[in-house]
């Protein structure tokens, strides 16, 4: 299987040191020797660096952890081809733009049902209609990735999700993929943007085994310490290159250094990443919204409906997510007491968490019988 190499930021970041680490993986200390690639956000543009040689024999891999390219949000990826050919057009990240949006995406893992089928045969997920989005190789994960991007252009058909709603709407996506599929392995990255980033894991990892891999992270911020790679002898102090200001979120397949702190994905768990900070919940991502760190396009304004179309009417699940909030408020406080440090955009971002607190008891006071759509209102 493939490994994967996420890193979401405060300040604009040199991802160089888990680069040097991650690359030895692809052909040297591990066997991922079937491409390589990277996706690096840069305002609302993306730089892309793929290669068909092993990582840690790529003049291009070589090139990037020399190159000075600091950076908000990036992801990379080294392939173990299991489907599809060795060639470029299969090599991992792939990138698409919705609405104004560039979106990239990465996939470690097996999904039988998107697998060696032709482009307009790939399972449709979600409201799909119209398929607009196509892969260019032969991957199921990027039959995967065009379909997820169909399903969210048949969702919001004229504006931009806010946060909560599309962790809420990707959770869904996620559930429909790996339902019913036992032998589905879906671990990937998904990047909207220069500032936001989705991780996924399922089902996990299985101890023993080099083919069921889950997804690891950790934050590394002030205070900082040292910390030395797995995979190369090669060791930084973080105090003496980072300031007050950087925090660092670093998602990865297995984790990198021999730091502690790496947090293991649960099974079926779905996270955002803002400025660092992970959020794990659709009820956390409200923070990020409040402070006006929502998608952005030039091109499309917020979705006109509090929530998609396809959930609004469907009063049952109200209950569901009433039943919910109990459980989804103490993961909140959680990540408030965990993730949320004591810089000041955070102390606003605690506020704003009080504040849906109390907002949010008074909704789950209410009758189980609302509309969806005034369940979910802050």
């Amino acid at each position: 299987m493939c490994q994967l190499l996420g890193m979401n930021c405060a300040a604009p970041t040199d991802f160089s040191f888990s680069l040097k680490g991650f690359c030895q993986r692809g052909g040297k200390t591990d066997k991922h020797s079937h491409g390589f690639g990277l996706a690096i956000y840069e305002g609302r543009g993306v730089r892309c660096f793929h290669d068909t040689l092993p990582a840690c024999q790529s003049p291009i891999a070589d090139l990037v952890q020399n190159y000075p390219i600091k950076t908000y949000n990036m992801m990379a990826h080294i392939r173990y081809a299991t489907q599809g050919v060795v060639s470029l057009e299969n090599v991992h990240p792939f990138v698409r733009v919705w609405k104004g949006i560039t979106m990239s995406f990465c996939h470690n893992g097996d999904c039988p049902s998107f697998a060696n089928v032709h482009t307009d045969h790939f399972p449709a997920l979600g409201m799909t209609r119209d398929r607009l989005y196509h892969p260019v190789g032969d991957t199921d994960s990027e039959a995967v990735f065009c379909a997820i991007l169909n399903a969210l252009h048949a969702e919001f058909p004229d504006g931009l999700p806010s946060l909560p709603v599309l962790h809420e709407f990707l959770s869904d996506v996620c559930q429909e993929i790996v339902r019913g599929a036992q032998d589905t392995i879906f671990n990937f990255l998904l990047g909207c943007g220069p500032h936001t980033l989705f991780a996924y894991s399922w089902p996990g990892r299985r101890p023993g085994s080099d083919v069921w891999n889950g997804l690891h992270y950790i934050v590394r911020e002030p205070p900082f310490s040292t910390a030395k790679l797995l995979d190369v002898d090669y060791t930084i102090d973080f105090s003496t290159v980072a300031t007050e200001q950087d925090r660092v979120a670093v998602i990865t397949t297995k984790p990198l250094t021999q730091e502690e702190g790496w947090r293991e994905f649960g099974k079926g768990e779905l996270i955002m990443f803002d400025q660092g900070i992970p959020y794990r919940t659709a009820k956390c991502c409200q923070i990020v919204e409040n402070l006006g760190r929502g998608l952005s396009s030039k091109c499309f304004g917020p979705f006109k409906c509090g929530r998609s179309p396809r959930l609004v009417p469907q009063t049952p699940r109200t209950a569901v997510l009433v039943e919910k909030r109990e459980e989804s408020k103490k993961e909140c406080k959680r990540e408030e007491e965990e993730d949320i440090r004591t810089t000041e955009p955070i102390s606003v971002a605690s506020a704003l968490l009080s504040a849906f607190h109390e907002k949010d008891q008074q909704a789950v006071t209410s009758s189980v019988t609302m509309p969806a759509m005034e369940v979910l209102k802050i």
